[in-house]
Parts: C-alpha cells; structure tokens; sequence
C-alpha cells in the first residue's frame, strides 16, 4: 500500500503534520514554563510558583495556533488518505501534499508571531488544497 507514490506521499504528509502538532504541544508548555503561568496546582507546586488566576495571552496565541493545526488536520486526515487511494498522479499528489503541509506550517509560524495577512493567506491556500482534493474524490466516485 505505501509502496504506491501518492499513499507514500500521504504518509509523509500526514505525518509530518501530526509531528508539527507535536511541536505546538511542547512549545505550549515552553511558553508556560517561561512565563511561569500554570492553570494546574500541580504544576504550579512543582515550580513553585502561584496558580494562575487566567491564561497569560502568549500561552493562549500558542494555543489557539494549535487548536487551528488541529481542526485543519483532521480534514486532511480524511480528506488526504480518500485522494490517495484513488491513484492521483504523482504529480498532482506531491502538488497538493507540500503545498498543504507548506501552507500549514507556514500558518502556525504566522500565527505564533501575529503576521497579517500572511495567516489568512497560509489558511487559504491551505482550505483550498482541502476543496481540490475533496472535488477529485467527489468526481472519482461519481
């Protein structure tokens, strides 16, 4: 199965977005640990420090860019493997592949570092990779 070039691309792709969010995970708890805001009293036990009375707004832009990695994963999750399986082109694969790990990465680099209208323009060329592969596999099994 991941012999075929569009499924191996597709494993490539999905999982270097499932280790992208990996990395907002751990650079979530970074920005908690060095701005010494922990929402658990555990943690705040730990570190010695007091509990956190609401987010600090650095820890909830790192969130929020993960929570937006997340919602826009899971389409392609589904919408990536159904393309692949229906024997694109290895052209058309790698095209769509890079371009919507490219625009996904390039959208939490953005995020993280609050730049208008790169964001937004990531987010689109990302949602519209989505539509083309989801039109493909709309049109194959019709």
């Amino acid at each position: 199965m991941l012999t075929d070039p569009a499924m191996s691309a597709f494993a490539v792709a999905a999982t270097v977005l499932a280790l992208q969010m990996v990395a907002l995970a751990l650079w979530t708890g970074t920005v908690r640990t060095r701005r010494k805001v922990f929402s658990n009293p555990e943690d705040a036990r730990l570190t010695k420090t007091e509990l956190a009375e609401r987010e600090h707004e650095d820890v909830r832009r790192v969130q929020r860019a993960h929570q937006n990695a997340l919602e826009n994963a899971v389409p392609f999750f589904a919408i990536g493997l159904l393309y692949a399986a229906t024997g694109p082109s290895q052209v058309g694969a790698l095209g769509y592949f890079v371009t919507f790990v490219a625009a996904r990465g390039l959208h939490s680099v953005f995020y993280l570092a609050g730049k208008q209208p790169f964001r937004t323009l990531s987010f689109a060329v990302g949602v519209l990779c989505l539509i083309g592969m989801a039109v493909h596999v709309l049109r194959f099994v019709a």
